[in-house]
């Protein structure tokens, strides 16, 4: 809620208890206040009979805190919304204001309102013409129908962040990315010696790029018109690493303790850099006897007509001769 809604002068037809109690609880943000707390300035029965009425008029809300039911002070704005609604409706409204950004399903919101499920289909539908509500699908529960306020932007957790589209996970915006972010990676991990076969930098370079450097390559370069986070980013780069296309290293200074335990190697603060896996091919010849299974059989030795391990039954001749 906006500091001017608490402090400015327009009261929402408040009267003057009710928006000295009300800046009162207020102040003290989502934490709330107990049924007890009153502004130094009034006494307890004005106090009482300021509550009581900013409850009816949805201006307080209570809330179970820490198992303690609590007062928390409600936008006024949404508070004038709910004043114009029936019973029925005001209930559902606020049950849905709280679930916020991560919405509620039709059935805990059955549950917490205790509404007949006919009494709560109808409401809902008269909340969805006026605007006020709305149905959103969530991710990892397409056949669910979830609610949240109209204007509420709905969290990652329930669009599935920048990798979804339309609730379908976007494989092809992916695989452009991870393809961007490894060429990227890739330039900055090798030196460019042309003369050099296979050349690598030295065990003091530092300049292997970390994700918030991979985020501002593809910010500037416009490869996404999504603006995706750091994090984003690192779980991008989390699944080239699952690749087995880069590794993660720590950063030349911070890797330099060699008694640095797992658990302080995985420290989100910790800015982990990125390394391109440059893939190696054998220099051997290819000779026939390297080529089928016999040439390089870990029980070649044991290998007898008429023994446990012979030609008849041998399983890598089975796989060699199907594929």
């Amino acid at each position: 809620m906006s500091d001017a809604t608490a402090s400015g002068e327009n009261k929402f037809g408040l009267a003057d208890d009710e928006w000295q109690f009300y800046k009162y609880a207020h102040s003290k943000g989502k934490d709330g206040i107990k049924f007890s707390d009153r502004p130094p300035e009034m006494g307890v029965q004005e106090a009482y009979q300021a509550m009581n009425t900013l409850l009816k008029k949805s201006a307080l809300e209570i809330v179970t805190i820490n198992g303690e039911n609590m007062l928390r002070a409600i936008d006024l704005r949404e508070a004038e919304k709910a004043s114009r609604m029936n019973d029925e409706q005001r209930f559902v409204y606020n049950a849905i204001r709280a679930a916020g950004n991560e919405g509620i399903w039709t059935k805990d919101l059955k549950k917490k309102t205790n509404l007949h499920t006919i009494v709560l289909n109808r409401t809902l539908k008269a909340l969805e013409q006026k605007q006020e509500i709305k149905a959103v699908k969530h991710v990892k529960f397409p056949t669910r129908k979830i609610y949240m306020l109209f204007n509420v932007t709905p969290s990652s957790e329930v669009t599935g962040g920048a990798w979804y589209t339309d609730q379908e996970l976007d494989t092809e915006f992916i695989e452009s990315l991870k393809t961007a972010c490894l060429k990227y990676i890739m330039a900055r991990s090798f030196p460019r010696n042309e003369q050099v076969r296979d050349a690598v930098f030295n065990a003091e370079y530092e300049h292997y790029p970390t994700a918030a450097e991979v985020r501002r390559f593809i910010t500037e370069s416009r490869i996404s018109s999504v603006d995706l986070s750091v994090k984003d980013i690192g779980s991008l780069l989390d699944v080239l690493v699952y690749d087995g296309v880069v590794e993660k290293k720590l950063p030349y200074i911070a890797g330099f303790d060699e008694d640095m335990s797992d658990d302080e190697g995985d420290d989100s603060s910790v800015p982990w850099a990125y390394k391109a896996v440059r893939k190696t091919t054998s220099r051997l010849p290819t000779e026939a006897m390297t080529e089928i299974p016999c040439g390089k059989c870990p029980v070649f030795t044991f290998c007898v007509e008429d023994g446990p391990v012979n030609p008849y039954n041998c399983e890598y001749f089975k796989t060699w001769l199907d594929w």
